[in-house]
């Protein structure tokens, strides 16, 4: 029997306990290269202490999500992987301006890394911010069952905090037993709507996540979404919160409209926040879901303040080269039309070559199109030399949101000018422009980071030369 959970045990779950927090804490630092390696497995994890059962997941290094790795920015690094599972994986730094080579998309970038196998991801961080780094093979089953975590590049000049923390938000679909819900696992219906939703958050690994503060601290907060197609409207009652960077890319600070903010599955930002309550009080973090508000996590204020006036610096992060990158005014445009899904009335499209109808197409799990080509085609999207100025230009033609992905680039959304950006929501209807400029060299995938869409035919390449 399917867990349904109502809008009273949606979030919370009777557990008080929690024990993933030393696991995910338990990061590393590759600042002096220190011998350090990843390695993918199945495993058991306790989400709290009251859980009777223990969950059957993926993961990295034993901890949900994977241990917080920080880099350096502008130095090479070396991660060994070791693939311990009794399937074929990889792994992909989200949102890393990255050498093709080591951007993780198995059959098109490298080999799939097979069981018992090692690949040694190399590479150099041009950009600091906050990433992540995930699986990319069966993404809607591997990434489910946790084979995610927190990709950390630290600026040269940080700016001064007195906590920097970190807040990876992930969406499990669980039964009674707390068990992953395999059964739904390909479901047509997942597939042609919004994506696997589900009935159990987790912030960094943990249920009710509370984050010990004291009055008149400033602190970094680094919001991921890290879930398969959940999109995260979080609610903040703190009144004091500046937005410094988007998808890793600093920007100038703003304050989030009545202290809400939505990610995407793949985005993030970086909050700068000035704790104004009093010793000894709480403050809220909750997802809000349709009419409803979901506390997932608190601010516990500790019985002594830090500071008696809050700061008053400017809040700012150092800029990356990117971000002093202009865009030219002549672009390639390149159209991107997505269609299908469920009341999405696409009749027919191009699979491998074969013109099918939808039936054909439901058949064999494909229901959704760019510019009516399912699934990954064999020629690229466009074909660029290196240094060609892009403009995709999107139309999403359906009824669902997507979330749409760039590898080894990140662009600007003609909805929000100046905000560089590697991963940009679509509503349903909506369109849009992302530019950027082609100059990372290979093969790039562009698909929908609601993952069950990809996997349901929402992908396509490109290719500079």
């Amino acid at each position: 029997m399917k867990f349904q959970p109502d809008r009273r045990n949606f979030i919370k779950s009777g557990f008080a306990g929690l024990t993933a927090a030393a696991l995910f804490k338990s990061g590393v630092s590759l600042s002096n290269q220190a011998p350090f390696r990843l390695t993918a497995s199945r495993g058991q994890f306790v989400f709290g202490e009251d859980q009777e059962n223990p969950t059957q997941v993926m993961y990295y290094n034993q901890s949900i999500p994977g241990p917080v790795i920080r880099i350096p920015r502008g130095r090479e690094v070396l991660i060994p992987f070791h693939n311990a599972l009794d399937e074929p994986t990889s792994i992909h730094w989200h949102g890393i301006r990255i050498d093709n080579a080591m951007d993780g998309v198995a059959n098109l970038t490298q080999p799939p890394v097979l069981p018992g196998q090692d690949f040694e991801y190399r590479f150099t961080p041009p950009d600091a911010g906050t990433y992540w780094y995930h699986t990319h093979m069966r993404s809607w089953a591997q990434l489910a069952f946790g084979l995610a975590g927190v990709l950390i590049v630290e600026e040269d000049e940080p700016p001064p905090v007195d906590q920097d923390l970190v807040f990876a938000i992930d969406d499990w679909r669980l039964d009674r037993q707390m068990q992953m819900d395999t059964g739904s696992f390909g479901s047509m219906h997942d597939w042609s709507h919004g994506g696997r939703l589900g009935n159990f958050i987790t912030v960094n690994g943990e249920t009710e996540k509370t984050y010990d503060v004291a009055s008149g601290e400033r602190i970094r907060l680094r919001l991921l979404n890290i879930a398969n197609a959940r999109i995260m409207n979080l609610l903040f009652s703190e009144p004091r919160i500046s937005i410094v960077a988007i998808d890793g890319q600093p920007v100038e600070a703003f304050t989030p409209e009545a202290g809400r903010i939505v990610l995407a599955p793949g985005q993030r930002a970086d909050l700068i926040i000035d704790l104004s309550g009093d010793p000894g009080s709480s403050s809220q973090i909750e997802l809000v879901v349709g009419e409803y508000a979901y506390e997932i996590a608190r601010f516990v204020y500790g019985p002594k303040a830090r500071r008696k006036q809050l700061l008053d610096l400017p809040v700012e992060l150092p800029q990356n080269p990117l971000n002093k990158t202009a865009l030219p005014t002549d672009f390639k445009h390149v159209p991107l039309l997505m269609q299908g899904g469920a009341m999405g009335g696409m009749r027919s499209a191009t699979y491998e070559g074969k013109q099918m109808d939808i039936r054909e197409l439901v058949k064999i799990g494909k229901v959704w199109a760019f510019n009516g080509i399912v699934g990954m085609p064999s020629d690229p999207l466009f074909r660029v030399k290196r240094g060609t100025a892009i403009s995709l230009d999107v139309d999403n033609d359906n009824s669902w949101p997507h979330a749409m992905h760039i590898h080894g680039h990140h662009f600007v959304h003609d909805r929000s000018p100046g905000i560089w950006r590697d991963t940009a929501l679509f509503e349903r209807g909506e369109k849009g422009r992302l530019q950027f400029i082609a100059d990372n060299p290979g093969k790039w995938l562009i698909h929908c980071h609601m993952v069950e869409h990809m996997a349901g035919g929402m992908l396509t390449w490109f290719e500079v030369s």
